[in-house]
Order: C-alpha cells, then structure tokens, then sequence
C-alpha cells in the first residue's frame, strides 16, 4: 500500500464525506488536476457547451479532482490514522468472522501469520473482491449492466487550460449502444 487502483475521477459530490472527514484542505493545496466541469458529445458528434458545476450549485463543492489512486488513497489512509484509527498495514483481511448475521472482526495474516482481530465496526472496503458480500452469497449480476470496459492511459494528450483543464468529455456512439469518456 498505496497500490494502483482505477477510479480517479471525482465528481461534486465527493466534497461532502471529504469535507466531513477532514480531507478537503489536504486536497485544496494537492498537485491533482481541478475539475470544475463536463461536456457532452451526441452520437452525430456535436460537442455541447461545458457544463460548469458553479453555474448549477455556486459552492466550493462544484471542484472537484482528478486524482491518482495510490497517492489519494495514502492521503486518506494517513488522514484516518491521524484521526485516531490504528492502522495495520501490510495485512490481508482472510475471512469475515461472524456472530450470526453481524460481523464482528477479521481472520487477518499479518506477516507473521494468522489472528482474529474483533471490531465493533467491520467495513468491507475490499473493492471488487467483495470479501463480505462473497461470503454470504449476496453478489447478483444485473443482465442488464453485463458489459464490457476497456481502458487507457496517454501521455501528452491535449488538454484544455484554465478551468477547462480537468474537463470530463463524455461521447455517445453511434445507435447509442455505448459512451466512451476523456478524462484528463
């Protein structure tokens, strides 16, 4: 830990948990590109105008960011342990333990071999591993959403400066069986 991960794009809303965790001043001096809008491309190619968040919600909220996983994942993890929460890292959370229906710790390696650690709080935060939701069988697929993703990286790709800097281009295919987005 930090490790890649996808997922970088903030929207406006993110502000709030930040703000009520505290990470929104540790996030205002960040080097993370600003996002401040959104524009749309219809399947015949006709770019829309931006779509300013400030114009629809005049609030600090209507930035957001454009972060790189690893280092905004460190900044929250270093932010809950200045707050007080006793961090293990290099851990791997084995198995959900259970007193009935109610989560109630973790088996964990850590390191130097297995422990159960007890919590009155249990948090799956294991992403696509879905560690709780796998163990008790709760994973269902919708047929509808069964797609496809595809993803890249490019350097040195053109992007706009000023506020239009963290623009989010978001473009409809043609028969609008798909969308594909440009995120700097």
């Amino acid at each position: 830990f930090p490790r890649y991960h996808i997922g970088e794009s903030m929207i406006p809303n993110t502000f709030f948990p930040l703000e009520r965790i505290g990470m929104i001043e540790k996030m205002k001096p960040s080097h993370f590109v600003k996002k401040y809008s959104v524009q749309f491309v219809n399947e015949h190619g006709k770019l829309s105008e931006p779509f300013y968040f400030t114009d629809h919600k005049p609030h600090p909220s209507s930035q957001t960011w454009q972060v790189l996983r690893s280092e905004f994942d460190h900044l929250m993890l270093n932010n809950a342990r200045e707050k007080g929460v006793k961090v293990h890292e290099g851990a791997r959370a084995i198995e959900a333990l259970f007193d009935g229906g109610r989560a109630v710790g973790l088996r964990v390696d850590d390191g130097n071999g297995e422990r159960r650690v007890d919590a009155d709080v249990v948090v799956d935060a294991s992403g696509q591993g879905a560690l709780i939701q796998s163990r008790l069988g709760l994973r269902e697929w919708d047929p509808v959403l069964k797609k496809a993703a595809l993803w890249t990286y490019w350097e040195g790709a053109y992007r706009d400066a000023g506020k239009d800097e963290g623009c989010t281009v978001v473009i409809q295919t043609k028969g609008k069986k798909g969308w594909y987005w440009f995120i700097p």
